[in-house]
C-alpha cells in the first residue's frame, strides 16, 4: 500500500499536469479564435481610419459641388425654358426664334454668373480643389458655354477658356468622361482617376453633377482634385512595420499601390484573391488572408465615397508578433509554476501525513457508527480545523438522528421550516455560543411574527381563507428576509433567524417588511390577501445571554407590544367583526 504522502503528491502532480495540459489546449484554441477576431478588428480599425482621412477631402469636394448644384437648380426655378423654345423633346437652335435666342443668351449669362459666384465662394475653402467648371449643353445653341477655373501652377483660381473652346468628344473617354458619364447616368457621380487633358494630364478625380430643367439638360458642373491628394495620406499610412494601404477601382483592378503598377488584377497579385471578395462595402468580420511570394498576409478593406476600395494589408507575422511573445512568456511561467508546485506539494504532503493518520483512525470509528469516538487533536492548523469540524459533525449527527425519528422539518401549509427545524437551529446556535464563548459567540438576531385577525378571518370566511392568509404572510416574510431561515412555529406565529448579511442590515429589513406589507395591502381588497403582522426583534448579547432562548423571549415580548399597539390603532378589517 502506498503511503498517504505518496498519494497526495502523486494526485496533486497529476491534477496540476492535467489542468495545465487542458489549460494549454483550451487556451491555444480559444486564443487562436480570439486572436483572429482581434486581428480583424485591428485591421478594420486601420482601414476605417485611413478611410476617414481619404474621405475627408472627397466629402468636402462633394459637399461644395452639391451646394453649388442646388444653387444652380434654384436659379433655374425662376424661369420656364419653354418660353425660350426649349423642351425635353426639342433643344436644337432651329426650333427657336431669334428673339428667343437673344432672351435665352441673356438668361444663361446671368445664370452662369450666379453659379460661378457660388463656386467661387466655396472653392477657396475646399481643401485640395484644383479646378471647378460649369459646361453648358452645346445643343442649347446659346452663345454662353459656361466657365472653367483652375489653379494648377497658380496661387488662386484663374479663368481658363480651354474648356469652352472644345466640345466634349463622346469617343474620347479619357478626356470627356467628366461630361458624358453624369449625362449618361442622369445623376451626380464620381469620375476617375483619369489623366485630365486640361490639367496637364495629371491623374485627376472629379465629382460632377448634371443640371436639368423640365427634362432639358442645361449642363454639367463639377470640381476636380488631383489623385495625388487622395493617395498621399494613404501612402504615408503606417500599418504595423512593413504593411501598407492601396486602392482598387470598382472592377477590382489596382489603381494605386506602393510597389505594384496600376492596372494589375488581384489574381495577378495572389491566387488567393479575387474581385468577388471586394463586392461588399467592407469585409465586416470576415478574415481575409493570402500569400504573396511565400509570405502570408492579412487585409481589411472599406469603400471610399467615390467607390474606390481602400485596402490595408500587413504580414501576419507582424500582426501576431506580440501574441507569440506573450505565449512564450506564458509557457515559461507555467513551467516555472509547475516546478514550484511539485516542490511545495512534497513538503506539504510530509507535514500533513502524521496528523492525518491520527484523524483517519477516528474517522473510521465514526464511519462505523461509533459516535463516541474521541477527537482530541487540538492543533491550530488545517487538520485541527477539520478535527473540530468532525467533532461538531459528530454532535450534530447525534442530534439529527435522534430528532428525525420523531418529526419532520417542513411545515405542510406554508412549505417553510417548522417548529422542529427551528429547535434544531436553536440547538446549533446554542452549541456555537458555548464553543465560542471566549470569542464572544456568533452574531445573530431573532425576529418573531404574529398574524393579526387570523381567528376572525377563519370565523368569517372559513379556514381555507385563513390558510391563504397565513401563506401570504409567510411569502412576504420570506421575500424580505431572503438570506435567513424562516420558520412557522405553529398557528399564526413565525420566526426568522438573522445572521450574516441579513443580521448587518436588520433595521433596513424590518422597514422593508413594513413597506412590503403596505405594497401588498394596497394591491388587494380581501382581508385574507393582506399582510397584517405584528413583529419584534432581539439581538444576541454576548455575556448577557446564555443561549437563544433569552433572545427569543425578548423578541416575543417586543412582538406582543407591537401587536397590542396595532390592535389599538387599527379597525378590524372584516365587516363581521364587532
Amino acid at each position: 500500500m502506498h503511503s498517504i504522502r505518496f498519494k497526495i503528491t502523486a494526485m496533486t502532480i497529476a491534477a496540476i499536469l492535467t489542468s495545465l495540459l487542458a489549460f494549454i489546449i483550451i487556451g491555444f484554441f480559444t486564443l487562436g479564435k480570439e486572436s483572429d477576431r482581434s486581428s480583424v478588428e485591428k485591421m478594420n480599425l486601420l482601414s476605417q481610419n485611413a478611410e476617414k482621412t481619404a474621405d475627408a477631402r472627397l466629402n468636402s469636394l462633394k459637399t461644395a459641388v452639391d451646394m453649388t448644384a442646388h444653387i444652380a437648380g434654384h436659379s433655374l426655378d425662376a424661369v420656364n425654358l419653354k418660353d425660350y423654345g426649349l423642351s425635353a423633346e426639342c433643344v436644337t437652335a432651329t426650333s427657336r426664334t431669334p428673339e428667343q435666342m437673344k432672351q435665352l443668351d441673356a438668361f444663361m449669362q446671368k445664370h452662369c454668373q450666379e453659379v460661378q459666384q457660388a463656386f467661387s465662394n466655396t472653392a477657396d475653402f475646399t481643401s485640395g480643389i484644383v479646378s471647378y467648371y460649369y459646361y453648358i449643353n452645346p445643343e442649347i445653341g446659346s452663345s454662353e458655354h459656361g466657365f472653367f477655373y483652375s489653379k494648377i501652377g497658380k496661387s488662386s483660381f484663374v479663368k481658363n477658356h480651354s474648356l469652352i473652346a472644345v466640345h466634349p468628344d463622346p469617343g474620347d473617354k479619357e478626356n470627356s468622361a467628366w461630361y458624358f458619364e453624369p449625362v449618361s447616368q442622369g445623376r451626380a457621380c464620381w469620375v476617375g482617376p483619369y489623366k485630365a487633358h486640361l490639367l496637364g494630364k495629371l491623374p485627376t478625380v472629379s465629382y460632377v453633377v448634371p443640371i436639368y430643367n423640365y427634362g432639358v439638360l442645361i449642363g454639367v458642373l463639377g470640381m476636380d482634385t488631383l489623385f495625388y491628394s487622395i493617395t498621399s495620406p494613404i501612402q504615408a499610412m503606417r500599418v504595423y512595420n512593413t504593411g501598407f494601404a492601396f486602392l482598387l477601382n470598382d472592377k477590382g483592378r489596382i489603381i494605386f499601390h506602393p510597389t505594384i503598377s496600376a492596372g494589375k488584377t488581384l489574381e495577378e497579385v495572389s491566387s488567393d484573391l479575387n474581385p468577388e471578395i471586394f463586392q461588399t462595402p467592407n469585409n465586416g468580420n470576415k478574415l481575409i488572408r493570402y500569400t504573396v511570394e511565400g509570405e502570408q498576409r492579412q487585409l481589411s478593406f472599406t469603400t471610399l465615397s467615390n467607390g474606390m476600395k481602400l485596402v490595408v494589408t500587413a504580414p501576419t507575422e507582424e500582426i501576431f508578433a506580440s501574441l507569440r511573445q506573450s505565449t512564450r512568456f506564458i509557457l515559461l511561467a507555467a513551467i516555472a509554476i509547475l516546478a514550484a508546485f511539485i516542490v511545495a506539494t512534497l513538503f506539504i504532503a510530509g507535514a500533513l501525513t502524521k496528523p492525518l493518520l491520527q484523524l483517519a483512525n477516528a474517522s473510521q470509528k465514526l464511519s462505523a457508527g461509533n459516535f463516541d469516538a474521541e477527537l482530541d487533536y487540538e492543533g491550530d492548523d488545517e487538520v485541527g480545523i477539520v478535527t473540530r469540524s468532525f467533532r461538531q459533525m459528530r454532535d450534530h449527527l447525534k442530534l439529527y438522528i435522534s430528532d428525525l425519528n420523531s418529526r419532520a422539518y417542513s411545515d405542510a401549509l406554508t412549505g417553510i421550516k417548522n417548529k422542529g427545524a427551528f429547535d434544531i437551529y436553536v440547538g446549533r446556535l446554542n452549541n456555537s455560543i458555548h464553543l465560542n464563548a471566549e470569542n464572544g459567540g456568533p452574531e445573530f438576531a431573532v425576529v418573531m411574527f404574529d398574524c393579526n385577525w387570523l381567528k376572525q378571518i377563519n370565523d368569517a370566511y372559513g379556514h381555507e381563507r385563513g390558510d391563504a392568509y397565513l401563506r401570504t404572510a409567510s411569502r412576504a416574510i420570506c421575500q424580505t428576509f431572503t438570506h435567513s431561515p424562516v420558520f412557522r412555529l405553529g398557528g399564526d406565529e413565525f420566526a426568522a433567524l438573522l445572521q450574516g448579511t441579513d443580521y448587518k442590515h436588520r433595521d433596513e429589513l424590518m422597514h422593508a417588511f413594513d413597506k412590503k406589507a403596505e405594497e401588498v395591502d394596497a394591491a388587494v381588497s380581501n382581508p385574507w390577501e393582506k399582510v397584517d403582522v405584528a413583529k419584534g426583534i432581539a439581538v444576541f448579547q454576548p455575556g448577557a445571554d446564555d443561549g437563544v432562548e433569552q433572545v427569543l423571549r425578548r423578541a416575543d415580548e417586543q412582538m406582543y407590544r407591537d401587536k397590542k399597539k396595532l390592535k389599538l390603532s387599527e379597525v378590524p378589517p372584516l365587516p363581521a367583526f364587532s
